[in-house]
């Protein structure tokens, strides 16, 4: 099988210098990688997936929020990363909530609370990717959790508006809907970069072939 995968991280934002999730993503991007996982059904039949990824690093902004929206058409899955400063596992965040309450300012200098991100949108929007088959693939993995707050800042903000666009230009995959994820993930002191993009290519791998 194959498969193309519209992947982003983040620039660095606030006091950080960097941001792993630029550095994890970029070693992906432009690049064709076979992934072999095993099935979650019952006869646990081994399967491939060729992956090929595509995808930018956004600007931690309203127009970073934004870019991949004009991207989600002729991708099997969309994939956002981006660095959770206080956690020291990779969070597979199942939903997104239309608020932003921005502790700190944007890189563009935007600080806002309480403020909806779509207009008279859904207060939430759920992964449109396979929640059970992700929770059982990864539930005896220590360095992942499944997580259902994905915070108010521009991650969750890109996340909602790439949901809703699925929602309402109503984008499928496999006749069923885009599969669609937000990835936290912890600096590389918890987790070594390593490990992280083989958890990645892990999941990936698992939204095209269990959608």
């Amino acid at each position: 099988m194959k498969a193309q995968i519209w992947l982003t991280g983040f620039e660095p934002f606030g006091r950080h210098a960097d941001n792993p999730s630029q550095q994890l993503v970029e070693h992906l991007l432009d690049t064709t990688r076979t992934h072999h996982i095993e099935r979650s059904d019952t006869e646990l039949t081994p399967a491939s997936v060729e992956m090929t990824f595509s995808g930018a690093i956004l600007s931690v902004d309203e127009a970073g929020s934004r870019l991949s929206c004009e991207h989600l058409t002729d991708f099997d899955a969309i994939v956002h990363v981006g660095l959770h400063e206080s956690s020291d596992k990779i969070r597979f965040e199942m939903c997104a909530t239309n608020e932003c309450n921005f502790r700190i300012a944007d890189n563009s200098g935007r600080q806002i609370s309480q403020t909806p991100i779509v207009e008279f949108g859904d207060i939430e929007l759920h992964t449109t990717a396979n929640h059970h088959s992700i929770a059982n693939s990864f539930s005896s993995n220590d360095g992942v959790i499944i997580s259902d707050d994905c915070g108010r800042f521009v991650c969750n903000e890109t996340y909602y508006r790439t949901l809703h666009s699925i929602k309402t230009q109503q984008l499928e995959s496999e006749e069923k809907a885009l599969p669609a994820i937000f990835v936290h993930i912890p600096s590389f002191n918890h987790i070594s970069a390593e490990v992280q993009l083989d958890i990645l290519c892990d999941l990936c791998a698992h939204i095209v072939l269990n959608p």
